[in-house]
């Protein structure tokens, strides 16, 4: 015989409601709920059909999940390859609220509010990626169904938002250091005029080192590195530095295979590639994983009627990356 909610619930002694809050609001339900109901479902092989779920919502039963095209910038961390890995973890946090509801998730990319309008009529919600510009956020400007933005996003700006702390995160690593009792560090940026997040980390680590050296550089372009390079190992001739943090992992790594040195070193996030590196590095981990699961959650509980505020998932630093 199939299985149904209502054999679910029971198994699980729970009403049939709280079956369905559990796959389709997820965060209004306990932690032991929804696992006494996750177990009862696995041992009855009951799966939610997301096509009578919509019918009773009167909706599409779709999540839109949107980018927006970035195309033109001088420097977008967003268009490098080597960047998939954190896109993985953001959807990955996705996945962990959504897979557990009746919703469906599509992936969409938009440049404009006209296109931003059109998406509007073929789902129920939006789950923006990285919103990070006053023009990208003003897109959101009339829309009328519960849309959730992430995550480079000012505290100052309104909508529900889930956002990290790159200001803190600059912190995290000048933290670090000193406690590795490093007085004279060397901080390597880029692009701090045009990209507010570079300039927030850099404002950040400032705020525990003011005088440290800073060198700015076109960081992603294949010459960036280089062009740094004779200064960085002058600095280390004269032992004017004795500890190294950077604005991404990829420029800290770059650096340090064109420059191998024996001092400690910060990047910034958690790259899995740090063995690449034959040494450890420690790293400012933004979490997109769970930014983007608290995103989701809280885009669920706006579809259920309930108002959400926006909240800050705080970066951490992690001391040995792997």
């Amino acid at each position: 015989m199939r299985s149904t909610r209502d054999s679910v619930a029971a198994l699980a002694k729970v009403s049939s409601a709280t079956v369905s809050r559990v796959y389709n609001n997820p965060d209004a339900v306990s932690e032991d709920l929804r696992q006494r109901v996750f177990e009862a479902a696995r041992i009855l092989g009951y799966a939610p059909n997301p096509l009578a779920a919509s019918l009773r919502r009167k909706g599409t039963g779709t999540l839109a999940f949107v980018e927006f095209n970035k195309t033109g910038r001088p420097y977008y961390w967003g268009s490098f390859s080597s960047f998939d890995w954190f896109f993985g973890r953001a959807v990955r946090g996705v996945q962990k609220v959504i897979g557990q509801s009746s919703w469906q998730l599509r992936f969409y990319r938009v440049g404009n509010q006209e296109e931003l309008k059109l998406l509007e009529k073929q789902c129920d919600g939006i789950l923006a990626y990285d919103v990070d510009t006053p023009q990208e956020l003003s897109l959101f400007d009339g829309i009328t169904i519960p849309a959730v933005l992430s995550h480079h996003i000012g505290d100052d700006e309104q909508g529900c938002i889930v956002r990290t702390d790159n200001l803190y995160g600059g912190e995290l690593q000048g933290r670090y250091l000193k406690e590795m009792g490093c007085e004279k560090p060397l901080y390597i940026t880029g692009y701090v005029e045009s990209v507010e997040p570079h300039a927030k980390r850099l404002e950040g680590f400032l705020r525990v080192y003011p005088q440290a050296k800073v060198i700015s550089t076109a960081i992603g372009s294949p010459a960036s590195i280089a062009s740094i390079q004779d200064q960085v190992e002058q600095l280390l001739a004269v032992r004017s530095i004795d500890a190294l943090a950077a604005v991404n992992d990829l420029t800290l790594f770059d650096l340090l295979m064109r420059c191998p040195m024996d001092l400690p070193a910060v990047g910034y996030d958690a790259s899995p590639f740090s063995s690449l590196l034959g040494k450890r590095v420690a790293s400012v981990d933004i979490q997109s994983g769970r930014l983007y699961q608290k995103a989701t959650e809280k885009l669920l509980s706006m579809l259920a009627g309930k108002q959400e505020a926006s909240t800050t998932i705080l970066p951490r630093l992690v001391r040995d990356v792997q």
